[in-house]
């Protein structure tokens, strides 16, 4: 059962895993199709695979785009210009990927990641209607071409200074990484066996669906971190950006909160290191591995919180 969450340094915690942004500057791309080589339909959207322009460079280098129509298709169009290796992107992915955007057939770039350095993430579920449908089915690895007509992007309204009512937009997106929104951490994780005042309902490589601190267990004083299996992956860094899945309880147990779906929202953006949040504690562990995070109370009105942590993947921070 998923409790209201009362106390401040739990809404905390919980706004910080789901509410969290990896840039502010992505905007204007926020708010089962497979992109093949013939048209497809992903629900009721009809889709093409003629983006009617070419993007310059390779995979992960800033693009020139050249137009090689006037007038672009009122039908979204996914073109896949190399296509990668990697698993297909699913729909409610978190994706990680390097994008650029024009208005089609403007020379001006309304928003693009390449010149910020770094990667963006971001929910399938946040995004406009042409990214969440065209970017389904499309390979990690890939270089694909959007071309996605007004209905699918801003309607009428626009968007900012550069995107007018009306305007079909033109998007290169490098896909680097897809993370499940349920994904957790590893399966084969190694149990350190460590002991700790908690019991935990939840098989390896599947939902934590409960947390329950022990009777007349001591109340942490500091925050500490207790690896409960470790993973394979690399150590997360100083200022990596983390993808995870939380579920916690306070120590009396009376709330709890969880990031699983179906109770929770799964994973919907990357948690920044470096920036003063509890997460930080979790630099130098394996991704891969399963943690108990325990925080002591901020106030006499808060509870202290015993989180368990799955690291399920890590992007590198701007």
């Amino acid at each position: 059962m998923r409790h209201s969450v009362a106390a401040a340094s739990l809404a905390a915690l919980a706004l910080l895993v789901t509410g969290c942004s990896t840039d502010g500057e992505e905007a204007e791309a926020s708010s089962s199709a497979s992109a093949s080589e013939e048209s497809a339909t992903g629900g009721d959207i009809a889709i093409g695979n003629d983006a009617g322009f070419s993007a310059s460079g390779a995979f992960g280098e800033k693009p020139t785009l050249t137009w090689e129509t006037e007038e672009p298709s009122e039908e979204l169009q996914v073109e896949i210009v190399s296509e990668g290796d990697g698993a297909a992107v699913a729909a409610g992915d978190v994706v990680v990927a390097h994008y650029l955007g024009q208005v089609f057939g403007s020379e001006d770039v309304f928003d693009n990641s390449y010149d910020r350095g770094a990667s963006s993430a971001f929910s399938l579920n946040g995004v406009i209607e042409g990214w969440s449908t065209g970017l389904v089915g499309v390979p990690v690895g890939s270089r694909v071409l959007l071309t996605i007509p007004s209905d699918l992007g801003y309607g009428d309204e626009g968007s900012g200074d550069l995107i007018a009512g009306g305007d079909t937009l033109a998007f290169v997106v490098d896909v680097e990484a897809a993370v499940a929104a349920d994904a957790s951490g590893q399966a084969d994780a190694t149990p350190t066996d460590a002991e700790v005042p908690v019991t935990i309902t939840g098989d390896l490589g599947s939902p934590v669906t409960e947390v329950v601190v022990a009777d007349g267990a001591a109340e942490p004083e500091e925050m500490t971190v207790t690896v409960l299996a470790e993973g394979t992956g690399e150590p997360l860094g100083a200022t990596d950006q983390l993808f995870a899945q939380y579920t916690l309880a306070t120590w009396d147990n009376a709330e709890s909160e969880t990031t699983w779906p179906p109770e929770g929202p799964g994973i919907t953006s990357a948690i920044p290191l470096g920036q003063g949040s509890a997460f930080d504690e979790l630099e130098g562990i394996a991704i891969g591995s399963r943690v108990l995070l325990t925080i002591p109370a901020e106030g006499e009105d808060t509870q202290p919180l015993a989180v368990v942590i799955d690291l399920v993947d890590a992007m590198p921070g701007a």
